[in-house]
């Protein structure tokens, strides 16, 4: 677990070129307008260590960028089940989380977002990261 290895992540992916086809990446997966890659080790030896890093990670976004705009998902896949289109990533970020974490990227134009993935049993619950250059959903 590399706090600062993500946040290199985190800042090399603010200034690259966005994928111009949906699919995978080195770093995670990616399309026209955003990346998201998981953050943290493959697995987690708990759900506590899990929440502790997503913390820790919310505490250092905060210090170098401001405070945090605070998103719930549940209006979000509300707006899904009516149909209605919700741009990448913030459509997948909605069915796999209840609670996002947004920051401006300082002066990239692009947008952080931080979410533990926890909604879909089958998976083990992941920190996700999103940057995107739409500022939400």
């Amino acid at each position: 677990m590399d706090i600062v290895r993500d946040l290199a992540v985190l800042d090399l992916l603010c200034v690259r070129d966005f994928p111009t086809e949906h699919g995978r990446t080195e770093v995670g997966c990616g399309g026209p307008g955003y990346f998201v890659v998981p953050l943290g080790p493959g697995t987690w030896p708990s759900p506590e260590d899990l929440y502790a890093y997503e913390v820790a990670m919310i505490q250092r976004l905060n210090e170098r960028l401001g405070s945090n705009k605070r998103w719930g998902a549940t209006t979000l896949r509300e707006r899904l089940i009516r149909g209605e289109e919700i741009a990448p990533p913030w459509a997948k970020l909605g069915v796999l989380a209840d609670d996002l974490r947004t920051w401006p990227a300082g002066r990239t134009g692009r947008w952080i977002t931080l979410t533990v993935s926890d909604r879909e049993d089958a998976d083990a619950a992941r920190l996700l990261a999103a940057v995107t250059d739409t500022e939400g959903p």
